[in-house]
Order: structure tokens, then sequence, then C-alpha cells
């Protein structure tokens, strides 16, 4: 079946003008959204170019390029940014013959920088993202709109508020000059560092949450699912199902594209054969990638039981046919399923649960499978 997720795309130009204009006037915005929900489809492909459209300058960047060191991956792409801009023809070159010597600033140092285009970035990256964000300021001589993408990656990094420090300080000085978007996929940790009191980006940004895909998104799908069919839509249903896969288009459209194979079938049936353990797909794989400790440690973070109470214990050492559980094993495999992406910890409570929507309808839907299965 081809995939529909590109084929049926949906386009929300109301929206992306709406944020394009916040940006353009030099708004900053911290937007939180669950993975796979549509926030760098609606930021690259919607955002930016309505951005270029107005004039301004849109650079993406992503902090996940290097996840132990988000800033230099937010350097780098300042500096693709910068070598893109100097290489078009006829553009920058006359731009950076006459643009005077200036400095940039940082805490209290300060770097002396000579002809844009033949500065040196300074070694030390808090600097160099001062630098470069002044060099593309001047190089361009457009206003930036500047696209963070999973930006918790400096929540999470060890020298995080210094980042933040930096990031603020030539942002600040950039206000003039620049709209920025703080994408996420955690809301604790961008509400942390926007909404706690004594970090460095406190207040800085406006947080608030990615819209989701519901009604008119079920509504652009059935149109196509009518034209392609000639068959209904239930929409009530769809919109259940695009709650129950936690408003992720790509499996949504997936289990759309299975009810359409079969013109008996329902999107019940569609959504049944997607979850189907049979099936080779991410979630069966996921599966049976882990060991049968992690599988028992799995069941109960998808059944919310606390790992090392003593009921857990009993039902965890029965599932693995031994006579005990350790709790500290299964503490183990939970910190495991949070490594590879399955579970995450809650910061209030402390448990786990399911990271994925559709990962946990798949435990619901396969609640029967065995944990061992050697």
């Amino acid at each position: 079946m081809t995939d529909l997720t590109s084929l049926w795309h949906f386009s929300r130009p109301k929206l992306a003008a709406s944020l394009c204009a916040r940006l353009v006037a030099g708004e900053r915005v911290a937007m939180f959204g669950a993975r796979q929900t549509g926030k760098t489809t609606l930021l690259r492909e919607e955002v930016m170019p309505a951005a270029m459209a107005c004039g301004a300058l849109p650079i993406y960047i992503e902090c996940w390029a290097d996840k132990g060191k988000p800033l230099d991956s937010i350097n780098y792409a300042l500096n693709k940014a910068l070598e893109t801009l100097q290489l078009k023809p006829g553009r920058s070159a006359a731009r950076l013959a006459r643009t005077p010597v200036k400095k940039i600033g940082f805490a209290t140092a300060s770097v002396e920088l000579g002809e844009v285009g033949n500065r040196t970035v300074p070694a030390n990256p808090y600097l160099a993202f001062d630098a470069l964000l002044t060099q593309l300021i001047e190089a361009s001589g457009q206003r930036l709109v500047l696209i963070f993408d999973e930006f918790q990656a400096v929540a999470e990094a060890q020298d995080a508020d210094g980042i933040a420090g930096a990031l603020r300080s030539a942002l600040t000085q950039a206000s003039g000059h620049a709209g920025v978007v703080f994408s996420g996929s955690s809301q604790h940790l961008l509400l942390q560092m926007f909404s706690r009191a004594q970090t460095p980006l406190y207040n800085f940004a406006n947080a608030e949450p990615y819209p989701l895909l519901k009604e008119d998104f079920v509504g652009h799908v059935a149109g196509r699912f009518l034209a392609a069919t000639q068959r209904d839509m239930n929409q009530a249903l769809a919109l259940r199902m695009l709650e129950t896969v936690g408003h992720q288009p790509a499996p949504f459209l997936n289990a759309v594209a299975n009810a359409m194979s079969r013109p008996d079938w329902s999107l019940q049936d569609g959504l049944d054969a997607m979850l189907d353990p049979k099936v080779i797909n991410k979630w069966s794989s996921a599966w049976l990638g882990l060991t049968d400790l992690q599988r028992v440690a799995l069941r109960l973070v998808q059944a919310d039981r606390p790992l090392t109470a003593a009921a857990s214990l009993a039902w965890a050492a029965e599932a693995l046919g031994m006579p005990k559980a350790q709790a500290s094993s299964l503490s183990r495999a939970a910190e495991s399923l949070a490594a590879q992406g399955l579970a995450d910890r809650d910061h209030g409570s402390g448990r786990y649960r399911v990271q994925d929507p559709v990962m946990a309808a798949w435990l619901t839907r396969n609640s029967k499978l065995p944990c061992k299965l050697n």
C-alpha cells in the first residue's frame, strides 16, 4: 500500500501563517508536543516556506544531531546556513564587502571580528553561537526565523545552564532581528527550562502546546478515503482511532490504508491488522527484541503497576516461570526500556509509562502474549 503520510499530507495554512507572523514579528515560542504528531512537518514544510515568502530567512536547527553535545549541533546548523548564504551567487558578496568591523559579546567577554566571511569563529562554543548568529544577521540582511527542534536535548545536557545562558545572551542581543521556536517532545523539560525561576531561560519564550491533529485532519482523510474507495468513513470512529494512536498521523494512516485494501474491512479492522503481532512492524519488532525480563517490566509499566510492589514481583515471577523475581532486576529492566525509548519516567510520581501510545495499544491488543518466549 502506498504511504499515505506524504500522499495525503494535511496542510494547515492558517496555523502556519499565524505562527509565521508571530516569528517574523520577533516573538519567541516554546512549543511542546509528543513525538510523531507532526510538529517538525508543520515547522519545516509550512512555517519555513511561509517565512521565506515574508522575506525572512528560516533556519532549521536539529538539536539531536549530536545528542551528547547539543550546542555543537546548534552551531553546526548556523555555520551550515552561513556557508549556504555566502555561496549564493550575486547576493551576499556586496553585503559582505561593506560590513564594518564589530564586536560580539558574551557575559563580560568580547571578541573583535573582521569583515563578515573572513572572521574567525571563537573556539569556545558559547561564544561561537553568538559569533555565528551575528554573522548570519549581517550577511543576510534579513530577519531570521530560528527553529530549534528537539530542544529538550539542551535540558538533558550536562552543561544545560551554560548552553541556555549563551543562547539567552546572544538571542537577546539579536531580539530585533530574529524570531525563535523552541520545539520539543518533552513538556516537562521545556516547561522546566522556560517556566522555572532561577533558570537562564526563565520567561524567555511563550510556552504553549502544539495544536494536535483532530477533527479537521479526520475530515480531510475522510474526503480522500471517499474519493479512493467510494466508501464513507465513520468520522466519529476515525477520531477515536486517531486518539488511540496519540494523534500520530503515520500509524493512523497506516490503519486507514489497511482498511482501503479490503472492501469488507472497517477502520477497526484496519487498526487490528496493524496491531496484529504476526505482522512485522516497529511495534512487534520492539516486543521481540526485548529480553523476557524487559517484557515483564513493560507489561507492568503498561498496567501502571509499581515495579517493586509485592504483587508485581509475584506476577513477574509467575510470568517468568521463576520462584522469585528481584525488585532490582525489574528496576534495571525498566531503565533499559527508557534507554530504548519504549518507556519514560513521570517526573512527578517517579513511575514509568509506555512512551508510544501505539505501543500501548499494541500491548493491550496482545495482552495474552507470553512474556517468556524461550
